[in-house]
């Protein structure tokens, strides 16, 4: 029996050398740009999704947005995620879809220690203090036939958030029909990546439009990325001037202090960035961190992922840098942890030795800590002025986006402004310091119309923006969907495979 271990661990130990000896060929360094960190977002879909929420909250103090596509609330595998000793109990809870993990509910007492967690990380210095995240901007996606992480968990990361953030300033968008994938306005149905809105699996990139055919597909990138920035323009896919670039990652991994291969942590030799043509001519630009899901890294499905999650196009002529770090399959413990599907670590799975539970969660977390030490490079060539909005004398008010009971709505600032005040269907509703409203509790299939005036110092009203309207949408219908992880397959309950999709 000990033989028999030892083999199987020298097999480990080969398999992570035979891997390491590919840095030769990978791509260059990450460039040196004029980036400003304090205005980084991030988003990502599944275990992105639980990785963008984990970066957003460890490093507040620079991300100031974070869109989260079907993931749960921040340290969500709680005291199960030690080592990765209990994934099993941590898919339960914080995936729910899989009928071989019996749902365990996301329960109050679930919550109280994901929030005070992350207070004592804070207060210990191991995160940045939580007081940040009055100033987050949270968009979150859960599409009604995603069977793999089911909407009580997103439901988790909404009331998670509103522990540390105003709900004026989280969108939360759960009445489309999709599946557990990204949604992207960036390619279409049949072309490339992009499959049917209710479609589970391939490459996990989906186009949705509502069964309308004569509708715009759905843009995920772009109402989150507004919601965090303000209104931007898109450039069509035909049309980009920026440059994807491939990168070597293994300058920036590390293990407890100690620079290490990236399988070692499970990320892959290479990742990309996209830079647009301004960003690399040396304007002021700032930075956007997209994660993938399991079984979408570039190993596996190319650069679907990178080129069509539909980011570069929002990016192209808004000076957004996007960051596209990549984690890898890794197959070989103890030389490498046990990550068979290329999933970020949300449940401590490079854990091991640690006596922390959820140090994968902090800044020293192994990947939490590689992309950061990735976003700092790329703003090495950081010098001021740092980007800021161009002022108007009068509000520019967009209507982003909407829910079957919410509307987002983004405007440019205006000069000399204290604060704004919104205004629905002629009457005022709130005043903000923001230059951005979540519009709560809404009637569903139902037109609002919003105007924003500036406020001075003094509160007297400046001129009304121009008036936008919006439309609710239906609510979403009762849906019950699962999917078996060890089948690759939509199933029903009892976990017999199904085609059966929620209309």
């Amino acid at each position: 029996m000990k033989m028999k271990r030892g083999v199987m661990q020298l097999r480990g130990v080969l398999v992570l050398l035979a891997m390491g000896s590919m840095q030769a060929a990978v791509a260059a360094p990450l460039p040196a740009l004029n980036l400003d960190l304090s205005q980084t977002t991030v988003s990502g879909i599944s275990s992105g999704a639980f990785m963008a929420v984990q970066f957003a909250v460890a490093h507040s103090a620079a991300v100031q947005g974070v869109a989260a596509t079907a993931g749960g609330p921040y340290f969500c595998a709680g005291k199960d995620s030690w080592s990765g000793a209990g994934v099993s109990a941590a898919m339960a809870r914080c995936m729910q879809g899989d009928p071989s993990y019996p749902a365990k509910p996301i329960t109050a007492s679930d919550l109280d220690n994901m929030t005070s967690s992350a207070r004592a990380w804070a207060s210990k210095g191991l995160i940045d203090p939580v007081s940040n995240l009055q100033k987050q901007k949270v968009w979150i996606f859960h599409g009604y036939n995603d069977g793999i992480v089911k909407k009580p968990v997103s439901d988790a990361l909404y009331q998670w958030y509103t522990s540390f953030t105003s709900a004026a300033q989280i969108f939360y968008k759960d009445e489309l029909k999709a599946a557990h994938s990204q949604i992207s306005a960036a390619c279409s149905t049949g072309q490339g990546s992009c499959q049917p809105c209710a479609t589970t699996g391939g490459d996990f990139i989906n186009t949705c439009t509502n069964d309308q055919p004569s509708a715009q597909p759905y843009d995920a990138a772009g109402a989150a990325l507004q919601q965090f920035y303000g209104p931007l323009n898109r450039t069509a896919t035909s049309a980009l001037q920026g440059a994807m670039q491939t990168f070597d990652q293994s300058p920036y991994t590390r293990q407890s202090g100690s620079s290490v291969i990236p399988l070692k942590i499970s990320m892959a030799n290479s990742g990309y960035v996209y830079v647009p043509a301004d960003c690399a001519a040396g304007q002021s630009c700032r930075l956007h961190v997209a994660f993938h899901g399991c079984q979408q890294q570039a190993e596996k499905v190319g650069n679907a992922f990178i080129s069509k999650a539909g980011f570069n196009e929002w990016a192209d002529a808004n000076h957004i840098v996007v960051l596209y770090p990549q984690a890898t399959a890794a197959l070989a413990p103890p030389a490498t942890p046990f990550n068979p599907e290329g999933c970020w670590d949300w449940w401590g799975y490079n854990d091991y030795g640690w006596n922390m539970t959820g140090h994968y969660a902090t800044q020293d977390g192994d990947q939490i800590g590689t992309v950061w030490r990735m976003a700092q490079q790329l703003a090495a060539g950081a010098k001021a002025p740092a980007l800021a909005p161009t002022p108007t004398a009068v509000p520019q008010l967009s209507a982003i986006d909407a829910s079957d009971n919410q509307s987002s709505l983004t405007w440019t600032p205006v000069s000399g402004a204290s604060a704004y005040r919104v205004s629905r269907n002629g009457q005022a509703i709130a005043d903000t310091t923001a230059s951005s409203w979540v519009d709560n509790s809404l009637t569903p299939q139902t037109t609002y119309s919003y105007s924003v005036s500036s406020l001075n110092s003094q509160g007297q009203a400046g001129p009304a923006s121009a008036s936008v309207s919006i439309q609710t949408g239906k609510t979403a219908p009762a849906c019950d969907p699962y999917f078996s992880l060890a089948k690759d397959q939509v199933v029903t309950k009892n976990n017999v495979p199904t085609t059966a999709t929620c209309p």
